[in-house]
């Protein structure tokens, strides 16, 4: 008679793989079915942020070689609700250097784009993080002798005037500064509008105005 004995062995082996394949399948029903703790679920659907405003430093006094303080830290505390203004005062600050017409410089980031702005004595920063979509973005803006002379980069200040999706701002010495003395300046402001590339240049003494359709 033939032998029994591999019909055993196969019957073993089928006997094994269905006992290790029971095993198995419990162990990943009984996996996805354990819950995760409270605090594992809070993280995934309510990832923390931190604020969109960080104030980076801060600088008071003869800018940009001169003695100043390093005021950073109260700029920072003046910061609420994800907005700033602060005046650039002696009341504020102190004197760091006396019978000198100093400056206040601030840098920051809005959701982790750098961004700076700095005024004379007495003038007021003002930054207000915007919330929604922005359909106007200021890519760049200059202030002076261009397009090869002397400028300053004025991106944020021009930035901060923008309004519900337009703008009006002149300009002139007294929102910038004279980066060029003696020279004719012009205001060029590079943007995009609905994630269109646009740019427009007036002259000094000019008003550069862009409407709430991008034009």
């Amino acid at each position: 008679m033939p032998s029994a004995r591999p019909n055993t062995i196969a019957l073993t082996l089928l006997a094994v793989i269905l006992i290790a394949g029971s095993f198995l399948a419990g162990y990943f029903l009984v996996a996805r079915a354990t819950p995760q703790p409270a605090a594992a679920i809070r993280a995934a659907s309510h990832p923390a942020t931190g604020p969109r405003l960080v104030i980076t430093k801060a600088l008071y006094g003869d800018l940009p070689e001169g003695t100043s303080a390093d005021v950073t830290e109260k700029v920072a505390g003046l910061a609420a609700h994800e907005s700033l203004s602060v005046t650039a005062s002696n009341d504020n600050f102190g004197d760091p250097a006396e019978n000198i017409v100093k400056k206040l410089r601030i840098d920051y980031t809005i959701d982790g784009m750098p961004h700076s702005q700095t005024v004379a004595e007495n003038e007021t920063i003002k930054i207000v993080v915007r919330t929604g979509p922005q359909r106007l973005i200021i890519k760049k803006a200059l202030y002076g002798d261009l397009p090869n002379g002397l400028a300053a980069d004025v991106t944020a200040k021009v930035a901060e005037a923008a309004d519900a999706g337009a703008l009006s701002i002149a300009a002139t010495n007294d929102n910038f500064g004279d980066p060029a003395v003696n020279s004719d300046k012009k205001l060029t402001v590079t943007y995009t509008f609905d994630g269109a590339e646009k740019s427009k240049t007036v002259a000094e003494g000019e008003t550069l105005t862009i409407s709430s359709t991008g034009e």
